[in-house]
């Protein structure tokens, strides 16, 4: 852990979230001593980048437009996919293809109604669609959200009903962050 966090990783950081989060949950996603952190947060609080409440932070419009770009580009990956992305194809459990495949946050969030939960199960207990989070969408706050209470789930139809609560929030959040900032650079480029 620095001794020193880097103003626009926390930052970064708490764009990514997307949502308010705890200074205990920043500093264990992002890897930071929480002291450290603290001081951080409250440094930024003073200078108007983000803004706490009830022990939460978010980031203010001040804080968004330090990491706009580089926020803006992560997004939109997570939400609607690239072309560089390899898609997630679902298996049944004894290997056979079941025809659905996935490249976007948006379309696992589609279709992780419709897919089997045995196949679902199938592929968190491969570690399939938690590496595919984390290095493909490259979304490593839903992968920090998730990773720990996956494996606590046991039945299938109460591991769908999970993912698919924490994948639609997360969907939800991140479509508001993404108008937001396009509606931050409309305003700048008026």
């Amino acid at each position: 852990m620095s001794s020193r966090p880097d103003i626009r990783k926390v930052l970064f950081g708490l764009g990514l979230a997307a949502s308010p989060i705890t200074s205990k949950d920043l500093s264990e996603f992002l890897g930071l001593n929480p002291k450290d952190l603290s001081n951080v947060l409250r440094r930024l609080s003073r200078k108007g980048y983000v803004v706490r409440h009830r022990r939460m932070y978010l980031l203010t419009d001040k804080g968004l437009s330090m990491v706009r770009r580089k926020l803006y580009s992560r997004i939109h990956r997570i939400i609607h996919g690239s072309r560089k992305l390899r898609k997630l194809r679902f298996f049944k459990r004894k290997g056979e293809y079941t025809g659905i495949e996935v490249c976007s946050l948006k379309e696992l969030v589609e279709v992780i109604r419709i897919i089997s939960p045995d196949s679902l199960k199938y592929h968190v207990e491969k570690y399939d669609l938690q590496r595919w989070m984390r290095e493909e969408l490259k979304d490593e706050y839903l992968f920090f959200i998730i990773e720990s209470k996956l494996t606590d789930i046991g039945e299938a139809y109460d591991l769908r009903e999970y993912l698919y609560e924490v994948l639609s929030n997360r969907l939800n959040n991140l479509l508001v962050l993404e108008k937001k900032l396009l509606d931050m650079k409309e305003r700048r480029n008026i």
